[in-house]
């Protein structure tokens, strides 16, 4: 599953921004301001704005994912668990806990048609301790055990399935997903990477259903074909650790794709984008206060 058998778009992403993440994570488009993305490990927020500007702030404290709310704050997946925070302070305030044991840290994260935002948590060891979490604004409950390293979540157009990357186990799997009762139902694995080839990190999914996912590594951006999972268009981007892609522009027809600067490579911790032939999605708005 996910081979390259098929690949006939091959497309070649540039750089857009000068400002280098130590680990650049979770990019966000806000259709009236431009592309918001964070610096991970350097915990800084940044922005690239419609002009072309980019301006950063300082975090209080570790953001993994931030997604958009129906305030002006954001909603924040913390190390470990879920808050928000004000986007022109940084200030960042925790609102539930998901995570009590050490070693664990929550990971990605992403938000449903309902507004209930799911994020899953990271190990580092071999345990296998990772959990899918789902936090509504009042309480947090968890969905699948049994992970590693927990990161890319989107849905798919008609939301009855359930995108998740789990990078050190090397898997896509999409779950039969009930969108009134936010139950997970059956899962198949869309695709495998080899860890010779990569890992696979964030991803987003495309107006046509199709997954898009970032391949640390190799430095690429695979689109999987959502019922085969073969590759079906590859991104090139000249830095080797690709972390996260979203959709974005007047017409979503920009894919941006964040970065590590890992090891220090060329290239490295910048933002890069590239035009694609699809259309992407608006991202969904958090349904649960923010105060």
């Amino acid at each position: 599953m996910g081979a390259v058998s098929r690949t006939n778009v091959m497309l070649d992403a540039v750089p857009v921004s000068d400002i280098v993440s130590e680990l650049g994570e979770s990019p966000l488009w806000i259709e009236d301001m431009g592309l918001r993305w964070l610096d991970v490990a350097g915990k800084n927020l940044h922005t690239l704005h419609l002009d072309g500007s980019t301006s950063s702030v300082g975090l209080s404290a570790t953001v993994t994912a931030v997604e958009l709310s129906h305030s002006a704050n954001l909603l924040a997946v913390t190390g470990s668990g879920f808050g928000w925070v004000r986007p022109h302070t940084g200030e960042v305030h925790q609102v539930a806990d998901s995570i009590t044991e050490p070693d664990v840290a929550m990971n990605d994260g992403g938000v449903d048609a309902l507004g209930r935002c799911w994020a899953g948590s990271a190990v580092r060891d071999d345990s296998r301790r990772g959990e899918l979490y789902r936090f509504d604004g009042t309480s947090v409950t968890s969905h699948a055990r049994g992970l590693s390293m927990s990161n890319g979540l989107d849905w798919s157009p008609d939301n009855t399935v359930l995108y998740h990357a789990d990078s050190t186990a090397g898997t896509v799997t999409a779950w039969d997903f009930d969108l009134v009762s936010g139950g997970l139902g059956e899962p198949r694995i869309l695709a495998e990477i080899p860890a010779s080839i990569g890992l696979p990190d964030g991803l987003t999914v495309d107006e046509a259903g199709d997954v898009w996912l970032a391949i640390w590594g190799p430095g690429q951006v695979w689109r999987l074909d959502s019922r085969t999972g073969e590759t079906t268009a590859i991104v090139d981007v000249p830095t080797p650790c690709t972390t996260s892609c979203a959709f974005g522009g007047p017409d979503l027809r920009t894919l941006y794709v964040t970065t590590a600067n890992h090891e220090r490579p060329e290239g490295g911790g910048l933002l890069y984008a590239v035009d694609t032939p699809v259309s992407g999605r608006h991202p969904h708005r958090f349904a649960g206060a923010l105060r």
